[in-house]
């Protein structure tokens, strides 16, 4: 493992520094440093540090990550189609994840498991050569800000992998891969050293002054301030969507999110796709015209009386109607649905997502995209106020927000029971919070014992990985393995 890692770190460090600084693209790279060179320089550290993000980025909105698959697992999103193992994963009933070196799309998942390693790799040497005494920048102006980005980078990634793998490695930069004896730790383990990763970041923001330069979060400056209630949230973010199954989700410390989240953003993070580095592929393959669709559940949820699955004769279906102004602003109905009958027309429907500008329709248009909207900040609030028996506070972050200034639905009344409220919430989660973040609505579903059943509840480590290793492979899925653990025993279909 260590070898691997060491190898993709020095490909993409090196990448880093040429994109960094040549201008000329025919110039030829006879003499390319060593990494013992790159780690020396405090210039090429301050660029390696300004990719961590970026490379976050391009990792959670790849096709080549298990986003697109956890999207139609959820029955948010559909589709028919066997890019990144959507028609695999999403067809019915479930079958077993197919956790093999031959599988056709074993890549997705290996590919996002080694590129998060990679990039915490990275991070991990740059917080090593400033505790080892390098100052970057002018009087040492940008060391900390560069510490503080590096801890935010460490516990994204290390979030990410406890949110979607049933264990990994917990590393950080006082691991030493020469010598240290290295093993897997549960999803719980690794997200706690997510949430301390994070704690880092905000300790250091709060205690220093300065700014995030625009390019390194895609377009936009940020504060420590600012960076510090990114952390916030994304820890409120990595408490909320870790259980695996009720029963989990019913131990959270919502106090604890009710903090990171009062703590959180005020602004969206919404970085700019200019279509030539900053390219969201999740998006591109999602909401292109006759591709990916809109699960009927969604629709379903705005008009109770439209089915919530596709006619099994294959009947046409009508458009909807809905008191949700947003089924008009941010869905489109299309008579034409470009899916394979012989695969399910389980799989149909004919809705695409349309809310925003950016689509990349022939690679052309560029715009901002959503990773972390405010609002789902807020509905962390809300959630997390739900809990903490304060129903009233509850009640008025949602009426105050999306559900009543974008979808113009009535406001939730005083009298709401707490079950209530939670529909409202999760009704907003769905509707408002859809396409954005990585496997949002999967993380949702799951914690509430809604994905279907048969559905894996976290990938299991990559076979390929675990030849290395010489580790056994083992897998999850399928209506066999059901156990309410590793895969679903629950469900969403009222009934068939």
């Amino acid at each position: 493992m260590n070898y691997k890692y060491k190898i993709l770190e020095i490909v993409s460090v090196l990448l880093v520094l040429l994109l960094n600084s040549c201008q000329d693209l025919d110039i030829k790279y006879k003499n390319l440093p060593d990494m013992e060179t790159v780690y020396n320089d405090p210039t090429n550290v301050y660029n390696v540090a300004k990719a961590g993000f970026f490379n976050y980025y391009m990792i959670n909105t790849s096709s080549i990550s298990p986003r697109m698959s956890m999207w139609v697992m959820a029955d948010q999103g559909t589709c028919s189609w066997g890019n990144s193992g959507m028609l695999d994963l999403s067809s019915e009933p479930r079958m077993p994840f197919n956790n093999d070196v031959s599988y056709t799309y074993a890549n997705i998942f290996e590919t996002y498991w080694a590129d998060i390693y990679g990039n915490i790799s990275q991070v991990n040497d740059v917080l090593s050569v400033i505790n080892e005494g390098m100052e970057i920048g002018d009087d040492s102006k940008d060391t900390e800000m560069i510490r503080a980005n590096c801890y935010f980078i460490q516990g994204l990634s290390l979030g990410y992998l406890g949110l979607v793998y049933d264990k990994a490695f917990i590393m950080d930069e006082n691991v030493n891969t020469e010598i240290d004896t290295i093993t897997t730790y549960p999803y719980s383990e690794v997200t706690q050293a997510a949430l301390a990763s994070l704690e880092k970041c905000i300790e250091i923001s709060e205690k220093n002054d300065f700014s995030i330069p625009a390019d390194w979060f895609g377009g936009s400056e940020y504060t420590n301030t600012e960076l510090a209630q990114l952390a916030h949230s994304f820890s409120a973010r990595f408490m909320v969507y870790m259980p695996r199954n009720a029963s989990e989700n019913s131990l959270t410390d919502w106090q604890a999110v009710y903090d990171h989240a009062n703590n959180g953003i005020q602004r969206d993070l919404a970085p700019y796709m200019d279509n030539v580095n900053w390219i969201n592929w999740f998006y591109h393959y999602t909401v292109r015209p006759d591709w990916a669709k809109i699960d009927l559940r969604i629709i379903n949820l705005m008009d109770s009386s439209y089915p919530y699955y596709y006619p099994e004769d294959g009947s046409a279906l009508p458009p909807a109607s809905s008191k949700d102004k947003r089924l008009e602003t941010d869905f489109n109905y299309v008579s034409i649905i470009n899916m394979k009958p012989e695969r399910g027309y389980y799989h149909f429907s004919n809705y695409e997502y349309s809310r925003y500008e950016y689509n990349y329709v022939l690679g052309v248009n560029t715009g901002e995209v959503t990773e972390f909207s405010a609002e789902e900040n807020m509905l962390f609030k809300a959630e997390a106020l739900v809990h903490l028996s304060n129903l009233p506070a509850a009640i008025g972050i949602i009426n105050n927000g999306s559900r009543v200034i974008r979808g113009s639905l009535d406001p939730v009344p005083a009298n709401a029971t707490e079950d209530q409220v939670l529909k409202a919430i999760f009704y907003e989660r769905d509707i408002e919070l859809i396409m954005t973040g990585f496997g949002t609505a999967f993380f949702d579903m799951r914690r509430r014992d809604m994905l279907q059943t048969g559905t894996l509840l976290h990938l299991p480590i990559p076979a390929k990985e675990l030849m290395l290793l010489q580790k056994s492979i083992y897998t999850f899925g399928g209506i066999g393995n059901a156990d309410g653990i590793n895969t679903s025993n629950g469900g969403w279909f009222p009934e068939k």
